[in-house]
């Protein structure tokens, strides 16, 4: 499967050193695998990953895709506020626990059919290290619980969850209930006056590829998003879907990648050039005064997306290539109206000799 280059989506969780207590690393070690022998120079640490169910960014994740992903976890880089370049570690143990902490082998898991993992709360724990002789400063900062982990991932498709009604992302889009804008909205789908689903609207992400992890220091707040639309109505902030096809079937999903979709979604997560917090010196200190909040670094500007995300078409990034390709159509029109050669061609052809 071939990924392409997107913003992965994001999720928080502290850290745990592991050599914060023999007792605690024991209690590491009977979950995920680290090496017995510790070298002085790597900072070894251990947290939760990603668990099953949805995320502040309103991501939801199936028991049976983590399944599926688990092998693309290990010896992935662990990188500063998602900064691809800036690497300081890797992970490189993972293991599922139950939501009482205790391990779940993966031939258990690998065992049961999907419809049974989707009945189960899952997590995924991690190992990593911290290149402490490269990152001194930064090691401190770790031990003095100054840093969060961040999952980072792609996915290739994604369904509609309403309430606990997973829709096919064929049907969402049909209902207006598959764009970027209504993710996290609350919405109320109904037929002949008979409620079929309530809640938030969240997506479900399908072909999940696990790209890495970064740590951070300001989570980002889940995201408020406006919907606008003249097709529906709505009542105390609530999306109202009232379905008049009967031939509709709400209940089928997709849970396969839509080889169709070339976009390759990627765009519940944050955008790697926003940052929350600009500082005015870096590496920032306690001391260290915000420069800006919701900042754009690609264009040194404030960032104009609500939800952070490179689809949306507030973004900067999309504008900017909507304003390029403008002009270059405008130009290529231009030039087609005011390009004689065709004409001057055609009258060259009636003066010369008719030689067949």
């Amino acid at each position: 499967m071939t990924i392409t280059k997107r913003t992965p989506i994001t999720l928080e969780a502290d850290i745990t050193l592991i050599d914060e207590s023999s007792d605690m690393a024991k209690e590491i070690a009977a979950v995920v695998e680290f090496p017995k022998s510790k070298t002085p120079d790597v900072l070894f640490f251990s947290g939760c990953f990603v668990s099953s169910g949805e995320n502040l960014n309103h991501a939801y994740f199936m028991p049976s895709e983590l399944v599926k992903s688990f092998h693309t976890i290990t010896n992935k880089p662990l990188d500063i506020e998602h900064d691809e370049e800036d690497i300081v570690g890797h992970i490189y143990s993972s293991a599922f626990v139950d939501q009482k902490g205790n391990k779940i082998e993966l031939s258990e898991l690998a065992d049961k059919s999907d419809k049974e993992l989707d009945k189960m709360n899952l997590e995924i724990m991690i190992c990593g290290v911290v290149y402490k002789s490269r990152f001194p400063e930064l090691a401190d900062e770790i031990k003095d619980n100054k840093w969060k982990l961040s999952m980072e991932t792609y996915y290739q498709n994604y369904d509609v969850k309403v309430g606990s009604m997973i829709l096919s992302k064929k049907d969402a889009e049909a209902m207006g209930l598959a764009s970027t804008d209504v993710v996290g909205r609350l919405a109320k789908i109904t037929r002949k006056g008979i409620e079929l689903a309530a809640g938030e609207v969240a997506r479900v992400l399908r072909g999940l590829t696990f790209s890495g992890c970064g740590i951070v220091k300001h989570p980002a707040n889940p995201r408020s998003l406006i919907f606008e639309t003249a097709n529906k109505k709505e009542e105390n902030n609530m999306i109202l879907i009232e379905l008049d096809n009967e031939d509709m079937d709400i209940n089928k999903t997709s849970s396969g990648i839509d080889t169709n979709d070339v976009r390759s979604q990627t765009s519940v997560g944050i955008c790697v050039n926003y940052k929350k917090y600009l500082y005015s010196n870096d590496p920032a200190d306690e001391d260290t005064k915000v420069a800006h909040e919701h900042w754009c670094t690609l264009y040194d500007t404030d960032c104009t997306s609500f939800s952070r995300d490179t689809t949306d078409p507030q973004c900067l990034r999309v504008l900017a290539n909507k304003t390029i390709a403008d002009v270059v159509k405008s130009k290529l029109l231009k030039s087609e109206a005011t390009d004689k050669r065709g004409k001057l061609l055609k009258a060259l052809k009636k003066v010369l000799p008719n030689k067949n």
